[in-house]
């Protein structure tokens, strides 16, 4: 799987921050209301990237349990890749860091997906027999 867009994602109750990396440089920022049409509108939004393709990107988020519903049934709705990574994993793994706000976190997380991509276990919904 070749992957040119690694798509960080700081998910809260309220709202949903987004950071685009594409290995260089954080190429697109933003922050949208954490439901399914903002959720589109900000895909939307990424497909104006040059060259971006849902087939050649990850959204990486850390497991907020609830909040990340609406996120990850949209996203798999999109067939864009999806990883769930332990927000315990990603802290780890960037060592002692100062300054802390959810734009910077979106940031950590998508630099996080492209240093481990080579760890990177996708996403799948459970099976409609195990949902209640």
């Amino acid at each position: 799987m070749d992957i040119r867009y690694f798509i960080g994602v700081d998910v809260s109750k309220a709202t949903l921050d987004w950071a685009v990396f594409d290995g260089k440089t954080i190429v697109l920022q933003a922050q949208s209301v954490n439901s399914p049409a903002a959720i589109r509108a900000t895909v939307k939004l990424m497909k104006a990237l040059p060259g971006f393709t849902v087939i050649e990107s990850v959204g990486c988020l850390e497991h907020t349990g609830i909040y990340c519903a609406h996120l990850l049934s949209s996203l798999y709705k999109l067939k864009l890749p999806i990883w769930l990574e332990s927000s315990l994993q990603i802290k780890k793994a960037g060592g002692l860091q100062r300054g802390k706000s959810d734009t910077i976190d979106a940031i950590r997380i998508a630099q996080y997906a492209f240093r481990f991509r080579d760890k990177m276990c996708l996403w799948h919904p459970p099976r409609p027999i195990l949902q209640y």
